[in-house]
């Protein structure tokens, strides 16, 4: 189903089922962050695009849900969100308190052999299921489950240092095998540029 919902053009991108801390600052973000949290406390984030527009951005993104917020010490405004859903941008427009608002409809994942897929890539499992076990990651509010490829690929994506572009390429992604073979490709070249430093 399709809906109408503020979008919160960033430098990063949050993949579902992953957790991010923002600070939000700018006023027409503050307004946005206080309408969200009247209603139903979801928004899209979606990477900012080079552009020499006002602002542009991808039109995937990742709803997520406000989890959590708070005052910073910094005076700022603190929310932590969740992802839960890759979704296309459709018609965004800037509403009367200045921020984008479009019609966004959910991307559903597809169907895939998950035992089969994840069999050919028993590195990726190894590396997220030590991760996993990391005092930081345990504190997260995250579910990891190593049985599901779609887990499996969006977990591992938010946890180890890509770029935000990376990320955006396992957003873009069609499915969890696509996402997972990009996954073995970016770890490779991870691990081949830590053994020449």
């Amino acid at each position: 189903m399709n809906k109408s919902l503020p979008i919160f053009p960033l430098g990063i991108v949050v993949l579902p089922g992953n957790i991010q801390s923002l600070q939000i600052f700018e006023p027409r973000y503050l307004k946005m962050i206080k309408d969200v949290m009247r209603g139903d406390n979801q928004f899209v984030i979606s990477l900012l695009s080079n552009s020499n527009q006002d602002v542009s951005f991808k039109d995937k993104g990742t709803l997520v849900e406000i989890i959590d917020f708070n005052d910073l010490p910094n005076g700022l405004l603190g929310i932590t969100v969740k992802g839960t859903t890759r979704v296309e941008i459709s018609s965004a427009e800037i509403n009367e308190d200045d921020y984008h608002v479009g019609q966004i409809f959910p991307i559903s994942e597809p169907t895939v052999d998950d035992q089969a897929l994840l069999a050919k890539f028993p590195e990726l499992i190894n590396v997220l299921s030590q991760l996993k076990e990391h005092p930081k990651v345990r504190e997260l509010p995250i579910d990891i489950n190593l049985s599901s490829a779609d887990s499996v690929s969006f977990h591992l994506g938010g946890l180890i240092p890509l770029s935000p572009l990376d990320k955006q390429l396992l957003l873009d992604a069609f499915d969890a095998g696509q996402r997972l073979n990009i996954l073995s490709r970016l770890l490779d070249e991870i691990s081949s540029s830590s053994r020449k430093a």
